[in-house]
């Protein structure tokens, strides 16, 4: 078996936006951010342990799925306080990021960032939603749309990319 050393480096990068994450989260006091320093840091653990893949993607498409990734990390601050917002932005937070959590559970030694072949996993969640992670990223960029109208830009560049990737893990899961 081929080592892979692309789970070391997707592990720093992982730990390297939880950090981002974590000062985002010092400006802002959104749960939104505070949500994603968990997300990353628990990525970067599984990463360490990750499955080696059989079927990888391309640079491109590696480099999308990254981008893609540390898109949430680009949004900007609220631009009201109004009491409201932040809680509607929040309940939004923790709504998508309670499916993020349990398709990166669910997912465990598969994870990946780029579209991969590791295993396939059917079970959990994905027995009902069949790309919940992005289900969930959606559901809580949403609330940062709230918080700042400014934020739409970014959100519709990260739909993009959840479509790309996507796209590419539903054609490696076709040659299952």
């Amino acid at each position: 078996m081929k080592k892979d050393y692309g789970k070391y480096f997707g592990s720093v990068m992982m730990f390297g936006f939880g950090l981002l994450a974590l000062y985002r989260w010092n400006q802002t006091q959104l749960i939104f951010f505070l949500l994603l320093v968990l997300r990353d840091f628990v990525v970067a653990y599984f990463f360490l342990k990750r499955e080696y893949a059989e079927i990888k993607s391309s640079k491109l498409i590696s480099a999308i799925a990254y981008l893609s990734s540390a898109m949430p990390l680009f949004y900007f601050s609220p631009e009201f306080s109004a009491k409201g917002i932040l809680l509607a932005s929040n309940i939004l937070a923790i709504i998508g990021f309670f499916f993020v959590a349990l398709a990166t559970i669910e997912l465990g030694t598969s994870i990946g960032i780029s579209p991969a072949k590791r295993s396939y996993v059917k079970t959990g969640i994905y027995k009902w939603i069949s790309h919940p992670m992005y289900f969930g990223y959606v559901i809580s960029e949403i609330g940062m749309i709230i918080v700042n109208p400014l934020n739409t830009f970014i959100f519709f560049i990260s739909l993009i990319l959840y479509f790309i990737r996507i796209k590419n893990e539903n054609k490696i899961i076709a040659q299952l």
